[in-house]
């Protein structure tokens, strides 16, 4: 593990969390955690305005600076001293502190502690009874792709006097898709609701959607929604978004088109989401023109273009072998204060050096780079030696400075040029 990823781990521990929280507050929390990916977020603020009460430093000392490098040693005791938080009651129950912890770990595939922590947690009896807590837990294992482990917890709650529901069937099933485990779970999905007599809700039916879409089997998908209907479920403007981004991808067009249809009829107005997916379809299918025109549709129903829209049309644009309204709409992009972002940067760049036009690739490459954007590596060998081959040396001199100080380390393998 880097320093840099250490040093991320240690600023987990400078905050304060709440010294007490209710048992209603801590299951909604939980609750929420383990759907959250496959929800919808509201975009409103909380106008709950109630007092909340008066936080305090727990009892975690984060390692000194001067001890955390590169030594697995160091490690352990950083894992130790989480360990001994979890002693603290509002520390077990601050979902965030876990979170960013493992996101972290598992970043730097430090496995082995991931599951030091969480199977830490087992020795807390009471809280290994309530579900919501356990939910956590193996959401956690499903974000780190540590599907057996998730797999495992799930089959230890009887013998933890936890009971399980739809509540840790969702959570398992999440982590079985945020593990990449798609092809396991229509046979999870049955093993649920008939060996466990579990019947799935709203959630249950929209991860196995979102499963089926990400091994492009949408007829199976909409097989899940026909069903989810049948059984009372309501499909919401995530199960159609889900469906229209699956459709619109692999270019089918006219079955996307049809689920737009039925999505509308449904009272459900297309969001931003829905609006992208359609983009991305028509430029998948060459047909930029009404890409185009897509988006004034968006405007007047009170949609907003983010940088996803404009990434879709600027590379519909490199489709169609034209740098000048790639650079159009790049212009507008920024004039809207849209803030392009790696991808961005990556499709003009490319497109700029293919077209020959180094010194624009170099423009970019330097946006890029000032924002701290991972513009790729390959992208910036081809600018620089475009600019070398047209004597270009001033940029290229600025573009090896602006590289040299970049955050992303891996650029100075190759650009190192003899000028």
């Amino acid at each position: 593990m880097s320093s840099a990823a250490y040093n991320r781990l240690r600023r987990i521990f400078n905050t304060t969390a709440a010294a007490t929280t209710t048992t209603a507050a801590v299951n909604a929390a939980a609750t929420n955690t383990t759907t959250r990916t496959i929800k919808e977020k509201s975009k409103k603020p909380n106008k709950n305005t109630t007092s909340r009460p008066k936080t305090q430093k727990l009892a975690f000392e984060p390692l000194p600076m001067s001890q955390l490098t590169d030594s697995l040693t160091n490690l352990k005791m950083f894992i130790d001293k989480f360990k001994k938080a979890s002693n603290t009651g509002p520390f077990r129950y601050s979902y965030k502190y876990y979170e960013d912890v493992v996101n972290h770990l598992a970043h730097a595939r430090q496995h082995y502690y991931i599951e030091q922590i969480l199977e830490h947690q087992k020795r807390y009896k009471t809280d290994m009874t309530h579900e919501p807590f356990v939910a956590r837990l193996i959401s956690l294992y499903g974000k780190s792709r540590m599907y057996d482990h998730a797999r495992k917890l799930f089959d230890e709650m009887p013998q933890l006097n936890c009971l399980r529901t739809v509540l840790s069937a969702n959570a398992l099933l999440t982590a079985c898709v945020n593990s990449k485990r798609f092809n396991e779970i229509p046979e999870l999905f049955r093993e649920i609701r008939e060996d466990l007599g579990i019947e799935p809700d709203d959630v249950s039916y929209n991860v196995v959607i979102k499963a089926f879409c990400d091994m492009d089997d949408t007829d199976s998908a909409l097989k899940v929604i026909d069903e989810m209907e049948k059984k009372g479920c309501e499909c919401n403007l995530y199960t159609y978004n889900t469906v229209l981004d699956a459709l619109y991808r692999n270019g089918n067009i006219l079955e996307a088109d049809k689920q737009w249809e039925v999505m509308k009829s449904k009272n459900l107005e297309p969001d931003i989401r829905s609006y992208n997916a359609k983009v991305r379809g028509l430029v998948v299918d060459k047909r930029i023109t009404e890409a185009v025109g897509l988006l004034d549709e968006m405007k007047s129903n009170g949609v907003n273009l983010d940088v996803y829209t404009y990434n879709g049309v600027i590379n519909g644009f490199v489709k169609e072998d034209d740098l000048v309204e790639v650079k159009k709409w790049y212009a507008e992009m920024v004039e809207n204060k849209i803030v392009p972002d790696s991808v961005t940067y990556r499709i003009i760049i490319a497109f700029a050096c293919k077209k020959g036009d180094y010194k624009y690739g170099f423009d970019m490459s330097k946006e890029g780079l000032l924002q701290e954007d991972n513009v790729g590596r390959l992208n910036l060998q081809r600018v620089l030696d475009g600019l070398v081959k047209e004597s270009a040396i001033d940029e290229a001199k600025e573009l090896v400075k602006l590289v040299d100080e970049s955050k992303f380390i891996y650029y100075k393998l190759k650009l190192a040029a003899d000028l």
